[in-house]
C-alpha cells in the first residue's frame, strides 16, 4: 500500500484524519489496507441507510453513489429483476468509489493533491478514469463543466486512497446548521484531534438515529465559532494532560460549506497569535481565572419546561468570549474593555451575560498577569511597552490610595475625550511629582511618547486601550480600596462604550 502522508488540502486532510481516527491510530502514514477496507465496509453499510443517506448529500450531491434514487434497490415498485439490478449498480459505484485502492489499474495521471498513480477506472459517466467531479468532492464544477480544469478536461485527477479520504470526510466534520464544519491545521495531531471529536459524536448520534428509526441525524446546538473553539480547548487540555507543554503554535483554518442545491463556503482562520494565547491559558497559571471567564460568558438561557415535568436546563448556543476571539486583534480594545476590565454593555440584550458585567461585582477576575500575556501574544505589544503601562499602574494606584482618591479614580476611569485625558494626565503627573516631593514622576518623556503618542504631536488612536490596560493593573493593585470605597467605581450608565 501506498504511504499516506499531509497533502495540506483540507478536505483530504480532514478525510485521512478521519480515517486515522476511525481506526484508532496517530498518524496518516499507520494506515493500512485492513484499516481502508474497515473503512469502506462503514461507508458502504451505512451511507445507503438514514440518516446519513440524505444527510450526506450536504456534501456530495444528490447525484453521490449512495443517494441517487436509481440505484435504490429498496424503493417501492420493483420487480424482483429491478431490485436486483439497482442493487449491482449500487455495488458497482460503490466499489469504484471505496476500493479502487485493492486493484492493479494503472494510470498515467498522477493524483494531484498525493502524487500518488490517480484512480483507474471512471467514477462517472461522463468523467474520465480517475477523475473526480462534484459528487466526489465538494464545491467542484459539474462533470460537464471545462473551464477551469487543466486543458478544458472535467474532473481532477485523485488517487484512490484520496477518493476513499473524500468519502469518509464527512464523517469528521461537524453539523453546524445547513452545512459541514471541516477543521484543517497545518498540525496532523490537531487535525486528527478535530476530526476524532466530531468522528465519535457523528458515529453515536448515526447509531442512535437508527436504532429509533428517526431520518434525520442531529445537530451540534453551539454556534460554529463556539463549538470551533470550545473544541479546541478540549483538545489542547487533554494533550496538556498527556504531554509536556507544546511549543509549537498551530494556524488553524476552518471551513463551513454545503455542497447541496445552494452550495457555499465560508472560511474561518484562528492565526498564531490566538492560538498561541489559547495554548498559554490552559497552563496552570492562568487556566482557573480563563475557564471562569469563559464561564461566565456563556450565552443565558432559560431552563425549558416540559408538560407535567420539572424545567430543564436549555444548552446554551454562544459563548461571547470565544465567538470574540475571531474578531482579534482588530478589536483588542473591545475585548479588553468587555472580559479583561469587566466594563457593561447595556446594549446587549437580556439572554447576552455581558449586559451584566462589573468592575466593582467581579474585581476578582480582574489579573494583570493574563492582560500581559494577552498583549504580549494577541497584540504582540514590546516587553518595554507592558513593562511602561505597568509601572504607570503601579504609581497610579498608589496616587489613587494616598493622594488622588475617589475623584481622581473616577475621572480616569470615565474620561473619553482625548484633550480632557491629556489634560488629567498631565495634571495628576504634576501633583504626583509633588507628592513624592520631587523624587518621581509618573512618566518621563520617552515612556509617554511611547505609550500614548503617535510621533510627538499626534495622540494614538487606540489611547482608550492603554488607559484600560493601565485600569487594570490599578483595579488589581486596589482591591482592598475598592472594597471599602465602592463608589469610586462609576456607575453602568456612567461608564460610555466606544466601539
Amino acid at each position: 500500500m501506498n504511504k499516506i502522508t499531509y497533502t495540506g488540502h483540507p478536505f483530504i486532510d480532514v478525510g485521512f484524519a478521519t480515517m486515522t481516527a476511525f481506526v484508532g491510530k496517530q498518524r496518516f502514514a499507520d494506515l493500512d489496507t485492513q484499516d481502508l477496507q474497515r473503512i469502506a465496509d462503514y461507508i458502504e453499510a451505512n451511507y445507503v441507510r438514514q440518516p446519513l443517506r440524505s444527510f450526506l448529500t450536504v456534501a456530495f450531491t444528490s447525484n453521490a453513489w449512495f443517494a441517487q434514487s436509481a440505484f435504490n434497490p429498496n424503493r417501492p415498485g420493483l420487480s424482483p429483476e429491478q431490485r436486483a439490478e439497482a442493487q449491482q449498480k449500487r455495488q458497482h459505484w460503490a466499489e469504484r468509489h471505496l476500493r479502487q485502492w485493492a486493484l492493479a489499474i494503472a494510470n498515467t495521471e498522477p493524483c494531484l493533491f498525493t502524487g500518488l498513480p490517480a484512480a483507474g477506472l471512471e467514477l462517472s459517466q461522463k468523467l474520465q478514469p480517475g477523475r473526480v467531479g462534484r459528487a466526489q468532492m465538494p464545491l467542484l464544477q459539474g462533470d460537464d463543466a471545462i473551464n477551469f480544469f487543466i486543458n478544458g478536461d472535467p474532473g481532477l485527477p485523485m488517487a484512490p486512497e484520496a477518493i476513499l479520504a473524500l468519502q469518509t470526510m464527512p464523517l469528521g466534520c461537524a453539523k453546524v446548521g445547513g452545512g459541514l464544519l471541516a477543521v484543517h491545521c497545518d498540525d496532523e495531531q490537531l487535525t486528527i484531534g478535530f476530526a476524532n471529536q466530531f468522528l465519535q459524536r457523528n458515529l453515536s448520534d448515526v447509531a442512535k438515529a437508527q436504532a429509533a428509526g428517526e431520518d434525520k441525524l442531529p445537530g451540534s446546538p453551539r454556534s460554529l465559532k463556539t463549538l470551533l473553539v470550545e473544541t479546541l480547548t478540549d483538545i489542547l487540555n487533554r494533550q496538556l494532560q498527556a504531554t509536556a507543554y507544546r511549543q509549537h503554535r498551530p494556524a488553524i483554518t476552518a471551513y463551513y460549506f454545503n455542497n447541496g442545491q445552494s452550495p457555499f463556503l465560508e472560511i474561518y482562520h484562528l492565526p498564531l497569535q490566538i492560538t498561541g494565547f489559547l495554548l498559554a491559558v490552559q497552563t496552570p497559571t492562568y487556566r482557573q481565572l480563563w475557564n471562569e471567564l469563559v464561564k461566565r460568558s456563556w450565552q443565558v438561557v432559560a431552563a425549558t419546561r416540559k408538560r407535567n415535568k420539572a424545567a430543564e436546563p436549555s444548552e446554551p448556543r454562544s459563548n461571547y468570549l470565544y465567538e470574540d476571539l475571531f474578531t482579534l486583534p482588530e478589536q483588542a480594545a473591545r475585548f479588553v474593555r468587555t472580559y479583561f476590565l469587566r466594563k457593561p454593555d447595556l446594549r446587549r440584550s437580556a439572554d447576552d451575560p455581558r449586559h451584566g458585567y462589573s468592575t466593582l461585582r467581579e474585581a476578582e477576575l480582574i489579573s494583570w498577569p493574563l492582560v500581559e500575556l494577552f498583549v504580549q501574544e494577541v497584540m504582540l505589544m514590546t516587553d518595554d511597552r507592558v513593562a511602561i503601562l505597568k509601572e504607570l499602574g503601579d504609581k497610579l494606584a498608589d496616587y489613587t490610595r494616598y493622594q488622588g482618591g475617589k475623584r481622581f479614580f473616577r475621572q480616569f476611569f470615565t474620561t473619553q475625550r482625548s484633550n480632557d485625558f491629556l489634560t488629567l494626565l498631565s495634571k495628576t503627573n504634576i501633583e504626583y511629582t509633588r507628592y513624592k516631593r520631587g523624587t518621581d514622576t509618573l512618566l518621563d518623556l520617552d515612556s509617554f511618547l511611547a505609550v500614548f503618542m503617535e510621533g510627538e504631536e499626534v495622540l494614538r488612536s487606540d489611547w482608550r486601550l492603554m488607559r484600560d490596560l493601565v485600569l487594570i493593573r490599578m483595579v488589581e493593585q486596589l482591591r482592598d480600596w475598592i472594597a471599602a470605597n465602592e463608589d469610586a467605581i462609576p456607575t453602568e450608565e456612567e461608564v460610555v462604550v466606544n466601539d
